[in-house]
């Protein structure tokens, strides 16, 4: 398998292919919000060996030199350029005002706090959006040297400007209302349900009972043929309505009604779907009808081409963007803006991704020396999925078994079954389902038994020989329980200041996030981004081999993106399909009808059967992609705590220190001298032992923010995070070590100056290569639960 290399001994691989995650503007351009000097005034007065009224003088000339960085900020070109992209409005209504040097009043310091929140994040997030967020790519390899850095001639190798799925669509539902349009519509039944003779089996619902022409034009609906052909095809002959399109349109209007088919041109999730719109499009046989419809479609794209030609502009760019809104809005007299105020959700008409112009080659060195304290990690998630899936194989059983007791031993459609499980699927980043809860409970609880006490003053060094034995009783290996769980995707960011360190051995490796039985490199950002998206493909297929079932989520979920997944962008023809209604994407390969597809017990296991064929599976398995959702953020191997000390399993750094508070305990916030805040800022994070530099997160936030305690904008954004948290409901602030720190940014630009950044691997289950390697060389047998193998307690 030339996708994958060993990591070390341990039985685990990693994708040879590796995202490079970094932030788009270099760490240098945040320190403009800092001032050593006022902090150091600061501490002094504290200490009692500087005067108030000095301290006043220094707060004073530290706001007019902050002022001043503020105003050159927010006239920065590539800065107003990004937030143009975000929210092009605040150019005129913040940005303009700033560059121009407003007072420093109350609106003033809003818009301060504004520009600043927008710098730390361009500065300090390892992100996956625009051209602040390039994606990069890595390659694990088998070279002596541990890291090789190429940059190419410019800081980004490519830009392209995507439309969101839900703008074609709501194009292609715009023209499909057209009455001179109606006749060209080609109808499709519901993936989720199946006609036989006259009845229709819809999942979770009684058979829907058709009358002759009814059936008989639901037959017919194939995906191919148009209404205008419909209404001529000689088998309607004997049924007069349906000889005219009229007649036609109006019986799949009642089908339509009943949920049972769909009529119209919108199309699936996918990067491009204006060429999918084209293409039915140009199956339109009138050709003034067709040119008339691909104008629309024509104007909107040269609208896009508009805002892709003005990259490295912010005035133009805006413009082109408002340009875009307004044929938008002629064209399907929709709003161009979506989801108001939520993360991720594809709020407007188009997006920009890009390509960091570097190539990265990790050679043996970095991963050798990852190997041992990694493999181990990667154990504790194995173990943590295969927990989740006993938890709701317990729950899964328990629904099935009350539904029988009330309905007797006909066997319980799976709509039902899902349907009484979805409150238990449901999740967000704060909140995780009880299932998963009480499982990385018990998660926790072995992580403490391996390690002792996360609470606990010092940092805590291991090694990986000493803890190995631990691993193995707490988190023994099983098999994993379900297709995707074969994947885990470890963040790793290197500490060190430049690659020459590295090389020298002179850097230590951060664990950030892991997320859990979960390939994330199916987003769509990555296939599209990627310089072989075929190798990915491949990549993925050769892991699952026919095993994975993936289920293609509706349209409507909140979780479905036109960048990310789901849906998967490395789904193929050799994975069996199932979907509930309004299916996001096609199934490349064989698709399960839902109303087709039963859960029976079978000795003391749940197993789904299709009623129309032999397919039989496991019910873990038909629910795989469910599980992964709702694991994919578990990875938790530490109770929030007062206070928890860094923990380092050989040279890889897998919790780094961190701190715990009641927002209302955080008084200081309160002071409404900003003078007064600041310093009390500074004397808090004295007292707490806290670091300059942190990272912070509250309930609100779902990523950390960053905080320097020498900046009175950083302080001041944290201030107002925290007065938010303590009106909340889980008012805690959750306070992390900087690390790597700011002058450990390995990843330089040409010019050396640095930036943060974070290696996303892809680590294969053992059980992979068992498939393939010869017998002698292979591991636990495939279907092995962590309930059968617990290990020692």
């Amino acid at each position: 398998m030339q996708h994958i290399v060993p990591l070390g001994k341990s039985g685990w691989s990693l994708w040879r292919d590796v995202m490079l995650r970094s932030a788009g503007f270099p760490v240098p351009q945040v320190l403009r919000l800092s001032d050593p000097e006022l902090a150091a005034t600061a501490d002094e007065l504290l200490a009692g060996t500087a005067s108030r009224h000095a301290y006043d003088q220094v707060f004073l000339e530290a706001t007019e030199r902050l002022s001043t960085n503020i105003q050159a900020i927010a006239g920065d070109p590539i800065f107003r350029e990004a937030v143009a992209w975000q929210n092009r409005r605040l150019l005129t209504e913040c940005l303009d005002k700033a560059a121009a040097g407003e007072p420093r009043n109350a609106r003033g310091r809003n818009h301060e706090r504004t520009i600043t929140s927008y710098l730390q994040r361009y500065t300090m997030k390892n992100d996956t959006i625009g051209f602040f967020g390039p994606v990069g790519w890595a390659a694990c390899t088998a070279d002596a040297q541990a890291v090789t850095v190429t940059h190419g001639p410019d800081r980004l190798a490519r830009r392209t400007v995507y439309f969101e799925s839900w703008a074609v669509d709501a194009v292609a539902l715009s023209l499909s209302r057209r009455e001179d349009l109606r006749p060209w519509l080609v109808p499709r039944i519901d993936t989720a349900h199946r006609l036989t003779g006259s009845v229709v089996l819809r999942p979770g619902k009684d058979p829907l009972r058709l009358s002759e022409s009814e059936a008989l034009l639901l037959g017919l609906c194939d995906g191919c043929r148009p209404v205008r052909e419909l209404a001529r095809l000689p088998r309607t002959a004997g049924h007069p309505h349906l000889g005219t399109e009229a007649g036609v349109l109006d019986a799949l209007a009642a089908l339509e009604a009943k949920g049972v088919l769909s009529l119209g041109w919108e199309g699936g999730v996918e990067a491009r779907p204006e060429r999918t719109l084209r293409a039915k499009l140009e199956r339109i046989g009138d050709r003034a009808l067709r040119e008339d419809a691909l104008r629309v479609l024509d104007d909107l794209c040269g609208a896009r081409d508009e805002v892709a030609a003005a990259a490295g502009d912010a005035a133009r760019l805006s413009k082109a963007l408002a340009h875009l809104d307004d044929v938008f809005v002629a064209a399907t007299g929709e709003a161009a803006v979506r989801r108001h105020g939520q993360n991720y959700a594809g709020r407007t008409l188009v997006y920009e991704d890009t390509v960091r112009a570097v190539q990265v080659e990790l050679g043996r060195p970095v991963l050798d020396a990852l190997a041992a304290p990694l493999a181990l990690v990667l154990d504790s998630a194995r173990w943590l999925a295969n927990r989740i899936a006993d938890e709701y194989t317990e729950l899964f059983t328990g629904l099935h078994d009350r539904w029988t007791s009330r309905n007797g031993a006909r066997p319980m459609p799976l709509a039902r079954l899902l349907a009484a499980a979805t409150p238990h699927l449901f999740y967000s980043a704060q909140r995780l389902p009880s299932p998963v809860r009480t499982a990385v409970a018990e998660f926790q609880s072995r992580w403490q038994r391996v390690l002792g006490d996360p609470e606990h003053s010092a940092a805590r060094e291991f090694t990986s020989d000493e803890l190995r034995d631990r691993f193995s009783a707490q988190f023994p290996a099983g098999a994993p329980a379900w297709a995707a769980a074969i994947h885990h995707s470890p963040d790793v960011m290197l500490a060190a200041p430049s690659p020459e360190a590295i090389c020298a051995g002179d850097y230590i490796a951060v664990l950030g996030e892991l997320h859990t039985a979960c390939n994330t490199l199916e987003s769509r950002v990555c296939v599209e981004q990627h310089p072989f998206p075929d190798r990915l493909r491949e990549a993925d297929s050769l892991d699952h081999g026919t095993r994975r079932i993936y289920l293609v989520p509706p349209k409507d979920w909140a979780t479905v993106t036109s960048r990310l997944a789901p849906p998967s962008a490395l789904l193929a023809p050799g994975y069996t399909y199932w979907t509930l209604r309004s299916p996001s994407t096609d199934a490349p390969g064989r698709l399960l009808t839902l109303a087709d597809l039963d859960v029976h017990r079978e000795q003391g296991r749940l197993v789904v059967r299709c009623r129309s064929d032999e397919f039989e599976a496991p019910l873990i398995e038909i629910f795989g992609e469910l599980l992964s959702g709702v694991t994919v953020n578990s990875f938790s191997p530490f109770p929030a705590g007062t206070h928890r000390s860094r923990i380092t399993i050989d040279n890889l750094v897998v919790a780094r220190e961190s701190w715990s508070y009641p927002a209302a305990q955080l008084t200081w916030v309160t002071e409404e001298r900003e003078a007064d805040r600041f310093l009390a800022a500074r004397a808090w994070r004295d007292g707490a032992g806290v670091p300059e530099r942190v990272f912070y997160r509250t309930a609100h936030e779902d990523k950390p923010l960053f905080l320097d305690f020498s900046s009175i904008s950083l302080v001041n954004l944290f201030a107002k995070a925290v007065r938010k948290a303590a009106d909340s409901p889980d008012g805690t602030v959750r306070v992390t070590e900087m690390l790597p720190e700011m002058h450990d940014t390995w990843l330089h630009d040409r010019s050396g100056v640095g930036y943060t950044s974070e290696l996303r691997f892809l680590a294969v289950d053992p059980s992979v290569r068992a498939r393939t390697d010869p017998p002698h060389e292979q591991g636990p047998a495939a279907g092995t639960s962590s309930r059968a193998a617990r290990g020692a307690v």
